[in-house]
């Protein structure tokens, strides 16, 4: 295709775009509070509203300033334990709060987090692990048995385990999947990860993330060989819930919002970690897809 020939395609594409775009639609990115880093947009959420719901997890809110400072902590933590901007840290969780709080500390210190698929087995995770040179994971405790038998294999040095119920309501208030109050399982040599955060007295060191750094490698599958690490930038986060929150989902503040997506998937991270804090909503968190405990 000639220079000449290429500008009158995309002229082309372009008359097409204007011509069908959604009349009520807005024809730019939209950001409430400005085109900045995602946790930056969180600091802000919990100044203006650090009482209102981020997350309800089965009737337990975690509060905007909640998150804030959890993430802070875990950020604090992570810098205590000499993980520095660019560096890898790994989450091998499903749906709870504590992902959200992982997530948000690895943004805060400049790392970059990597989702891990809890339904990986060991060779599958053994790549993952090696492909990113993860050196911290954060690790469901019913997982640690699978982490630990393959650790040697990999660059990880440290893991931090959580219970899936861990931050579950005395008198939840839908009923809960099979198995999400289990008990905390033991796991020998592995840091509690809530009790860790909460022995942190320091706050996070200040570390300039910029809109381009890398702030996510999610894996996905392809059609031949291993899943491969798609690079997401902060910049690439904020612009596409810029695009979705004002045009196709529309979320607003005072909206209140439901995830069942798993997030360590993309899917459910825009939907569910990103979106809400974004937009400044609240999000009800399911641990999975259940018609019975959804709310109506």
């Amino acid at each position: 295709m000639s220079a000449a020939e290429e500008a009158a395609y995309l002229a082309t594409l372009r008359a097409l775009w204007r011509r069908n775009w959604p009349k009520d639609a807005p024809r730019e990115p939209v950001y409430p509070l400005g085109e900045i880093p995602l946790t930056e947009i969180l600091r802000e959420r919990a100044r203006r509203t650090p009482d209102k719901a981020a997350l309800i997890f089965y009737g337990r809110d975690v509060s905007y300033g909640q998150l804030d400072r959890l993430s802070d902590a875990f950020a604090a933590w992570l810098h205590a334990h000499r993980v520095v901007k660019g560096d890898r840290v790994a989450v091998f969780l499903p749906n709870c709060p504590q992902f959200h709080v992982a997530f948000f500390g690895i943004l805060k210190i400049g790392a970059i987090h990597v989702p891990v698929n809890p339904l990986f087995k060991a060779q599958e995770l053994i790549y993952e692990l090696n492909d990113t040179q993860a050196r911290v994971v954060v690790a469901l405790d019913a997982l640690f048995p699978l982490l630990a038998e393959v650790k040697d294999k990999t660059s990880v040095e440290t893991i931090l385990v959580t219970s899936a119920g861990a931050l579950l309501p005395e008198a939840p208030t839908i009923p809960l999947p099979l198995g999400l109050d289990a008990p905390p399982k033991p796991c020998a040599g592995a840091i509690d990860f809530l009790p860790a955060l909460a022995d942190m007295t320091t706050t996070p060191p200040a570390v300039t993330v910029g809109l381009d750094d890398v702030a996510a490698l999610n894996y996905t599958g392809g059609t031949t060989g291993m899943p491969k690490g798609c690079v997401h930038t902060q910049r690439d986060m904020i612009y596409t819930a810029a695009t979705t929150c004002a045009a196709a989902i529309v979320l607003e503040p005072d909206d209140v919002g439901l995830n069942f997506y798993p997030v360590f998937w993309i899917a459910g991270e825009d939907m569910g970690v990103i979106f809400p804090i974004f937009s400044g909503a609240t999000y009800v968190l399911l641990a999975r897809w259940d018609p019975v405990g959804s709310p109506s």
